[in-house]
């Protein structure tokens, strides 16, 4: 096998980020406050996301979390806020092959 240098390393993951994460996770727009929190869209009113952190110095590692419709959520590292907002239909990610009349919810 061979062993991927840290400049290959860093390519490989600024591919990753480049393509995923940022595309599909990564809020946009300035760093979120309270009176003006992020704005991360989704078609469910739930959904995954990961906060980098602000920029330069404030960055720290992605932390992921769940973000859900009317709760606004702080992140615990750098306190920006991030709000969800629901475009669609909303709706629970995995719930879609549910009764409406049934919902089974595991804690």
């Amino acid at each position: 096998m061979p062993i991927a240098t840290g400049h290959e390393r860093e390519e490989l993951e600024a591919e990753l980020q480049g393509k995923d994460i940022l595309e599909i996770n990564h809020p946009s727009g300035p760093f979120g406050t309270k009176e003006n929190p992020a704005i991360v869209k989704s078609v469910f009113d739930k959904r995954i996301v990961g906060c980098p952190g602000g920029e330069g110095e404030d960055e720290h590692d992605v932390v992921w979390f769940w973000l859900e419709k009317d709760k606004p959520y702080e992140c615990p590292v750098c306190t920006q806020y991030f709000q969800l907002e629901v475009v669609g239909n909303g709706g629970d990610p995995e719930g879609h092959d549910e009764d409406e009349g049934e919902h089974h919810h595991h804690h």
